[in-house]
């Protein structure tokens, strides 16, 4: 049996994810309409494109997003997703833009735990021609990837009129956009100091590696652990915290992180 024949077997409707409730993919009665059929890369594509575009176009899902992360080299890298009922993510977003005029975004999809479709989109902003690229990467419920497909243009309207073509079998880790969500790896929380504008105090926190990626977190006196934190800077500097935030806009549309929950962790080194 064919890998992709496999995978829908065990692929479960995008909104019931637990092991208990996988059932036979359907796309009965789903809140979009289901591209028509079109095997333009391997027979059972159009499973894939469908169960993709449910999970774009849902409602019913809940979205999530990661602090955002600047290294010293002012490369931004933030992570957005959505999760579904029992709380298991289906789509997962690193998003990396580069001070040198480079953005890449990278696309997770999954059924269960299974990662079935991934798409990374490169914009060369320094390149006058083709300096869009587009990857898209299929998976089998071996994990291994089906097939790729690539296209490029001079822009992404000229990118998106172009038929994907075969390319080499590209495997995409989401390893670095999870580090990103659970604050892991290059991307703990670890207390870097504070930072005052006339209206926020901010509390910035990130690695101890070289580049470091921080991230800056409003915070106020309702928050008395980050007030003796802060207060207390080189007795708590690099000490390892747990944090949680919200994104908050003001009237005049500034956008800042807002800290809702601290914690100090035990740092095991």
């Amino acid at each position: 049996m064919k890998p992709y024949v496999l995978l829908f077997i065990v692929l479960g409707l995008v909104l019931a994810c637990s092991p208990a409730d996988r059932q036979r993919l359907s796309l009965e009665n789903t809140e979009s309409p289901i591209t028509l059929r079109k095997e333009s890369l391997f027979k059972g594509q159009w499973e894939y494109d469908s169960l993709v575009q449910v999970i774009d176009s849902s409602t019913l899902l809940t979205e999530f997003y990661s602090l955002e992360y600047s290294d010293t080299h002012q490369n931004n890298r933030c992570a957005t997703g959505k999760l579904n009922a029992k709380n298991a993510i289906v789509k997962l977003q690193l998003e990396e833009t580069y001070a040198k005029g480079m953005q890449v975004i990278t696309r997770f999809y999954y059924s269960g735990d299974l990662l079935f479709y991934a798409q990374q989109l490169v914009k060369d902003y320094q390149k006058k021609n083709n300096g869009y690229l587009e990857i898209t990467s299929y998976f089998g419920s071996n994990k291994k990837v089906i097939i790729s497909a690539s296209r490029i243009g001079n822009d992404e309207e000229e990118l998106y009129s172009k038929l994907p073509v075969v390319c080499k079998k590209t495997n995409f880790d989401p390893q670095e956009a999870l580090n990103v969500v659970n604050q892991q790896g290059p991307y703990e929380t670890r207390f870097q100091g504070s930072l005052e504008t006339e209206n926020l105090k901010f509390m910035i926190v990130g690695t101890k590696g070289n580049p470091t990626a921080q991230s800056a977190i409003a915070y106020n006196k309702d928050f008395p652990l980050a007030v003796h934190i802060v207060e207390n800077e080189q007795l708590y500097l690099n000490r390892l915290l747990k944090v949680e935030f919200t994104k908050v806009t003001e009237s005049n549309g500034f956008t800042f992180q807002g800290l809702t929950r601290i914690k100090l962790l035990d740092d095991i080194e």
